[in-house]
């Protein structure tokens, strides 16, 4: 398999430890994989659907598969129209621009999974900052704040009091320029959270993650511990069901556990590896390539041409 691998990291050091994992992972197994930076990608309009990188034209020959590694913030527009060029282009993508846009979107995030009855935090969006006394009504504090776009953990933060809340709710919608989620804290979590690792229509690992003394937000990333878990039947049809409903084939979905049931506070379109693997002893590296091998293997099926051979490792 040539294996491209999308990543918005601007050099080979400031790629994640996931992301690297699975480019480890897929060449001990024989495959070709070639990082493309997105600063490198050029997309070439006026002259068919072309795309090059470092300024030579790139053609699906060139690759078998492309996996996103979509470790952006900020409003998505402008980096899911790079994936896009690559669909246009006539390349095999996962995960594909649709769903990257819709899981980097936080409000489009939650409209979806609510609209299809996946249950989540009561949440509200609030742009004004005039607005924040009605907003605030609906809660029992604390409540936690959200800005719109953000990854591990940044952009999330507590009020404690409508004294605190007003000043962080103006400082980012101006910060931000739009929008922000107001969401009820849910105090019999006890600042702990899980996340489900999907592939396909598969959980292939399950953490829980613990936030540290001091902190509300349960992130690896914010030095929270992580440990296993075993998720209900419920949480697992939750889990795969968010991702569906975004159309990611690999992610990351963040549950809590309420007294009214699990809840699914977030759907991630590039989790990350690292701590999930070491909770679980789980390989979750090796089962993204399982993945993208049996991925490649439904379109050679349906493009009814062989499979390319795994090549020999020397």
């Amino acid at each position: 398999m040539k294996l491209g691998i999308l990543t918005f990291s601007k050099t080979k050091k400031a790629l994640a430890i996931g992301t690297k994992s699975i480019a480890r992972e897929a060449k001990l197994r024989g495959h070709e994989v070639t990082f493309l930076f997105s600063n490198n990608v050029g997309l070439v309009f006026g002259n068919g659907k072309r795309i090059t990188y470092q300024g030579v034209a790139i053609t699906p020959a060139d690759f078998d598969l492309i996996l996103v590694r979509p470790g952006f913030t900020g409003d998505p527009s402008i980096n899911a129209s790079i994936i896009k060029q690559f669909q246009l282009a006539g390349f095999s993508v996962v995960n594909n621009y649709l769903a990257v846009f819709r899981a980097k979107n936080k409000i489009r995030t939650m409209q979806m999974l609510d609209h299809f009855g996946v249950p989540v935090p009561k949440t509200l969006v609030v742009a004004d900052p005039a607005q924040i006394a009605a907003a605030a009504a609906e809660f029992t504090f604390p409540v936690i704040i959200k800005t719109i776009f953000g990854t591990h953990g940044t952009g999330v933060f507590i009020a404690e009091s409508m004294r605190s809340l007003s000043p962080i709710v103006d400082y980012l919608t101006k910060k931000e320029r739009g929008p922000i989620k107001l969401q009820e804290y849910i105090a019999e979590a006890k600042g702990k959270d899980i996340r489900a690792f999907v592939c396909g229509k598969k959980i292939v690992a399950a953490m829980e993650r613990v936030a540290k003394d001091g902190e509300f937000r349960a992130n690896f990333h914010k030095g929270g511990s992580v440990g296993s878990v075993v998720l209900s039947k419920v949480e697992q049809t939750l889990a795969i069901k968010a991702a569906q409903i975004l159309g990611l084939d690999i992610a990351g979905v963040d549950i809590l556990r309420t007294n009214t049931g699990p809840k699914i506070i977030e759907v991630n379109s590039n989790p990350g590896l690292e701590g999930i693997s070491r909770a679980t002893n789980i390989p979750v590296n090796s089962k993204v390539v399982d993945f993208l091998e049996h991925r490649l293997t439904t379109l050679c099926k349906k493009q009814t041409k062989p499979l390319p051979k795994r090549r020999m490792m020397e």
